[in-house]
């Protein structure tokens, strides 16, 4: 938001944390990027079940700072469904809160979370890095450098790996 808009915006938490919590549940960078036809799924289904476009997260921690921070519900963020199964929910989220206001704003809620929303960038990083592999791009950089074409092989398969189980939460 431009410094000219800041004295017409009139942020609530309830607002806030709605938008935040759509965003985690998309994978929304922006608040413009928000899909709201996406919804979290029931608590029990399974990740075959779940919604397209739904983003499973390990950890995530909320940190709210500005008036009236102590006010905030923040419970949207303790929903199992946002979740893997055999994840406690209450011990997947943190909330850090503060009263002094950010940057001019009277209220703010940030969102720090380890979740799938990674899956789709590293995927991309990881096919470009196999194509330059494969044409054999800057490898004899690395080889001059003790630096051997099974630690290339080995570091696909380790990224390979983490992607699948990100992938499948």
């Amino acid at each position: 938001m431009s410094s000219s808009s800041l004295a017409y915006s009139a942020f609530t938490w309830p607002g806030l944390l709605k938008h935040l919590r759509q965003m985690l549940i998309t994978s929304a960078k922006m608040d413009e990027g928000i899909d709201w036809q996406v919804r979290a799924p029931h608590v029990g289904q399974g990740a075959a079940e779940r919604c397209s476009g739904f983003n499973t997260s390990l950890a995530n921690l909320l940190i709210l700072r500005g008036k009236d921070v102590s006010s905030a519900d923040t419970r949207g963020f303790v929903d199992p469904a946002l979740y893997p199964p055999w994840l406690p929910a209450e011990g997947a989220v943190s909330t850090w809160r503060s009263p002094l206001p950010f940057n001019g704003y009277e209220k703010s809620a940030t969102l720090v979370s380890n979740s799938q929303s990674l899956v789709k960038p590293l995927d991309l990083m990881v096919g470009k890095a196999w194509n330059m592999f494969a044409s054999r791009a800057y490898v004899h950089q690395y080889t001059k450098f003790g630096i051997s074409e099974e630690d290339f092989l080995d570091s696909f398969t380790c990224l390979e790996q983490v992607i699948s189980s990100y992938r499948h939460l």
